[in-house]
């Protein structure tokens, strides 16, 4: 495990080069990783070999600067194709490598440089609920096939064609919701949760950290939740499991799972709808529900207009069920919202007779839940947990 991280962390090493067109000469700042470069300045994809003066990054201020300064403020046109697709910019690539760095440095709007969250007089810790809560990430419908970006290509489009039909039957034949892809790097549910909040993976790091300090704040009143569904000895795997350089031992089949997917949602201050084929959402397994922040008071999860914030949405992209993907509206239909409600309800639909929904007001009290007296099912590459679906209310 300890060989694993230590791969790991040195593949998020920074470099630079020099760009080595005679008539460019750009200092380019990079992850290790990379195996080729695109310049951006004169634009040019470059083999890393063939950069020039290539060093590592030790000043980490100076990584920071160069590389918020370069993808953030950039403005490169969008460019298709499978490796190191970029659209506007910004990589999936680049995204996991400054996912990090947004967690715990933010930009100073005076001096265009980063600092600390705390020097900037916010939480050590990206607030994800604060700041993300209320956002929802909807796609040009010209971005729709770019590889790595549009439209998922990991078996969703015919796994999950049978709801994605039922879903557009009861949107008068127009497609509402879209599967779009999500990086399978052992970070796919914080990925495709990310993409469904902004569109890019930028967020995974943060949604990890804010998962797992959520876990340790509220472990007692999770472990008196679900005491009747995990044993009290798992919470220390499942906390685990949050953090971003988490590495499974050998045989073990830990990961996120849908307890998690209930925690973010408390983190987010939102609902999450989870879909599965039809016939998933028909079985007795827990392939599918809608979590609700039900630990979270329902004042605090509301929009700056007062309005509670709206679900995102993902959704298994196999029969295999080891890898999310999320659903996102097209820019321009402005029926999403109302889409999103009926997938609430067509859910309910499916669920009815497996679980028991408990009510939540403002002081979050007891929730409880009920599998039918059957045994609980056992998701594929997960370990068992009880479906929980609260009913949220608003006082």
């Amino acid at each position: 495990m300890e060989q694993a991280i230590s791969r790991r962390r040195e593949d998020y090493k920074v470099l630079c080069g020099t760009c080595p067109d005679e008539q460019c000469r750009a200092k380019l700042f990079f992850p290790a990783y990379d195996k080729s470069i695109e310049c951006t300045s004169c634009g040019q994809r470059h083999e890393k070999s063939t950069l020039q003066n290539v060093a590592e990054v030790t000043n980490p201020s100076v990584a920071l600067h160069n590389i918020l300064k370069n993808i953030l403020l950039g403005n490169v046109k969008p460019k298709k194709g499978p490796d190191n697709v970029k659209v506007l910019g910004l990589s999936n690539y680049v995204c996991k490598l400054v996912s990090p760095i947004l967690t715990r440095y933010g930009m100073c709007k005076k001096t265009g440089k980063a600092q600390l969250l705390t020097e900037l007089g916010q939480p050590p810790v990206f607030d994800c609920g604060k700041i993300l809560g209320d956002r929802a990430f909807v796609i040009d419908e010209e971005n729709l096939s770019i590889t790595g970006y549009g439209r998922d290509k990991s078996g969703s489009l015919k796994y999950l064609s049978g709801t994605l039909d039922v879903i557009k039957d009861v949107n008068d034949g127009e497609e509402r919701l879209v599967a779009i892809h999500a990086d399978g790097d052992g970070h796919c549910l914080v990925h495709a949760v990310s993409r469904a909040l902004v569109g890019r993976e930028l967020f995974w790091h943060a949604l990890r950290v804010n998962l797992m300090n959520h876990f340790n704040e509220n472990l007692d009143r999770y472990k008196d939740l679900f005491k009747d569904f995990v044993d009290r000895d798992e919470w220390n795997d499942i906390i685990q499991e949050c953090h971003p350089e988490f590495c499974p031992r050998d045989g073990e089949p830990l990961g996120l799972r849908n307890i998690h997917v209930f925690g973010l949602a408390n983190v987010l201050r939102r609902p999450i709808i989870l879909l599965d084929s039809i016939e998933g959402m028909q079985s007795s397994g827990d392939y599918s529900a809608v979590f609700l922040p039900g630990l979270i008071k329902p004042e605090e999860c509301k929009s700056k207009d007062g309005s509670l914030n709206k679900p995102i949405c993902i959704a298994w992209s196999s029969v295999g069920r080891n890898h999310y993907i999320s659903l996102v509206g097209i820019k321009g239909d402005s029926k999403t919202d109302r889409t999103l409600e009926e997938t609430v309800s067509f859910i309910a639909q499916k669920e009815q007779g497996k679980v028991t929904r408990s009510a939540v007001g403002d002081s979050a009290s007891p929730m409880s839940a009920t599998c039918n007296n059957q045994k609980r099912p056992q998701a594929a590459g997960s370990k068992c947990w009880a479906l929980v679906v609260l009913l949220w209310t608003e006082e």
